[in-house]
């Protein structure tokens, strides 16, 4: 199984666990993804410099954040609300700060040590839980406008059935990313919503447009 360094839950498990035990994903369906009707936009997108952090039980993990700043960059950009998104300071002095916390199960490895002695025979389900922030300042001296989400990924270790109503992930990989996009895509939409200007379209049915950003 692939080993990830922003899924310290899981990673711990491949540890304890013979390697023939199977882990299966659960993206959590709360959150999904933002809705058409809530969607905002910008009328004049502006430059933005983004902060990105990956966090475990609230510190820097600097390796995670490493390898996912990319990725991160991606999805600001292609949300449209920026004209381009830099990791340096803009000439407008525009600041995104974003960062995704993993906060895992407190009784995970013991879950995956127990299922391990069974060679998988008792399933057990652990989670690992995201809590995403953004703060986002339009330029000097303006008031920050910040956001938090919360989203999570169970995996069943062992054989068992998921988590009722709920789709197995192809694999740790793909669910994280599904996670990152999501919780990402809900920041980036709560702060163009409660930008200067900005409306809630879930009250109008219809795509809301903000001023500049």
């Amino acid at each position: 199984m692939k080993k990830t360094v922003w899924a310290p839950v899981l990673l711990a498990m491949t540890l304890l666990v013979s390697g023939c035990i199977s882990v299966t994903p659960y993206v959590d369906p709360t959150l999904g993804d933002v809705p058409a009707s809530q969607h905002v936009t910008v009328s004049s997108p502006q430059p933005v410099q983004l902060v990105f952090e990956f966090r475990t039980n609230g510190a820097v993990n600097r390796r995670a954040t490493s390898l996912l700043q990319q990725r991160a960059t991606e999805i600001v950009r292609s949300s449209g609300l920026f004209s381009d998104v830099s990791t340096t300071p803009v000439a407008n002095g525009a600041l995104l700060a974003i960062a995704i916390d993993n906060i895992p199960e407190a009784n995970a490895a013991s879950k995956g040590f127990g299922t391990g002695l069974t060679f998988g025979l008792a399933a057990s389900t652990v989670t690992d839980y995201y809590v995403g922030t953004a703060h986002y300042t339009p330029g000097p001296g303006a008031s920050v406008i910040s956001a938090e989400e919360r989203h999570s990924i169970h995996s069943v270790v062992g054989v068992g059935s998921g988590p009722p109503g709920m789709t197995p992930s192809q694999n740790l990989d793909a669910a994280f990313q599904q996670v990152l996009r999501q919780l990402m895509d809900h920041l980036l939409n709560d702060v163009a919503r409660d930008s200067a200007g900005g409306a809630h379209s879930a009250e109008t049915g219809a795509h809301a447009s903000v001023g500049i950003m």
